[in-house]
């Protein structure tokens, strides 16, 4: 490709030419023909490059369009993957806090079917306060139940911020 100073290198010693020319006032009816020529296929020329470059031009703007579009795409798909992240991880802890407790239930349970209600008896003689043991011991299993979702659920922000820390180490 030619380099700047050279493209226009014809155009611009015909302009000298005739400027030198009109100073020492010998200018002839073949100098002005001449020059209104190559004038004309200047002017032509600048108006091919135009039209091209607004080709170009709406290309390159229909291109950064369609990335603007595909961004605003990818941004909203990585919003629904972090919130199916986010519902896949409460989940798992959910299970793994229910799974915990239900251990711990089955434990109370057998423990107050065999050893406590028999002294709870001996101290009190009501029908139903074995049931209400029961009912309390159901109520005290779901506040824990979510005291360890929430602990489990802390762990796991804490793993993902290690995780991002890595990595944004790692890029560095």
């Amino acid at each position: 490709m030619e380099s700047l100073r050279d493209l226009y290198h014809d155009e611009i010693q015909s302009l000298r030419d005739f400027r030198i020319k009109l100073d020492a006032h010998k200018i002839d009816r073949h100098d002005i023909e001449q020059f209104t020529t190559e004038y004309e296929e200047l002017v032509a020329q600048a108006k091919v490059i135009t039209r091209v470059s607004d080709r170009l031009q709406k290309k390159l703007d229909d291109a950064n369009t369609q990335i603007k579009d595909q961004n605003n795409e990818i941004k909203e798909k990585n919003l629904k993957l972090e919130e199916t992240i986010q519902q896949l991880v409460k989940a798992r802890v959910g299970r793994k806090a229910s799974s915990i407790i239900l251990f711990v239930a089955i434990i109370l349970y057998v423990a107050e079917e065999y050893f406590f209600e028999e002294i709870i008896r001996s101290y009190v003689s009501s029908p139903f306060l074995n049931l209400f043991v029961l009912l309390f011991i159901a109520l005290i299993l779901k506040f824990l139940e979510s005291g360890l979702e929430e602990s489990f659920l802390k762990g796991e922000k804490r793993k993902i911020m290690k995780e991002k820390k890595k990595k944004v180490a790692g890029i560095k």
